[in-house]
């Protein structure tokens, strides 16, 4: 699908007006901002520590305009008001034998966790992956006790492929990951 047909979504008939569209370039200042208060947040259920991510405005920028080159990659935003309140990568593989193959990753602001905002990013990154014409694997790694993003995932289709036990350390306990699959 050509990356210009990609539709504005907003909530039609919803009281809160969520536009999920693809990142920009010059929204790598608000990114950088949204996830440094992100890894910063007690508990999180993201690997990457706040003092570890440290990108200048030009290397995210630069992320951004990759990720809207490729073919088989999208990087999606929720944004409600001109804040951006969720984000969602899809990247596609960079060898020719697992181009097909997009690793997601995926965040909601702590404010609107459970909201749909997930719900709504999710829908539109399978949507736009069932019409790439490359991608027809979409895989992620999701902590155990993330019980809710996993539920999330299930009910799109996604499957528990494996299990990394104490794959990752987070504020100093080892927590299990689930890899989960879908194939399109």
């Amino acid at each position: 699908m050509d990356r210009k047909t990609l539709p504005h979504v907003t909530s039609a008939g919803d009281p809160i007006p969520i536009l999920i569209r693809e990142a920009r370039p010059e929204d790598a200042p608000a990114l950088i901002s949204y996830f440094r208060r992100l890894f910063g947040e007690p508990g999180i259920n993201l690997i990457t520590e706040v003092d570890e991510f440290s990108p200048t405005v030009e290397a995210e920028s630069r992320f951004i305009r990759e990720m809207a080159r490729a073919s088989n990659s999208i990087f999606l935003v929720a944004e409600l008001d001109n804040h951006i309140i969720g984000q969602l990568t899809l990247e596609g593989g960079k060898r020719r034998n697992v181009k097909h193959a997009a690793v997601l990753g995926i965040t909601v602001a702590r404010e609107w966790r459970g909201s749909g905002i997930g719900h709504r990013l999710l829908a539109e990154s399978i949507r736009w992956a069932r019409g790439s014409g490359v991608i027809s694997r979409i895989e992620l790694h999701v902590f155990v006790r993330n019980e809710r993003a996993v539920r999330l995932y299930q009910e799109f289709g996604f499957v528990i492929e494996g299990r990394r036990r104490k794959a990752v350390i987070r504020d100093g306990e080892h927590l299990d990951d689930w890899v989960m699959g879908l194939l399109l």
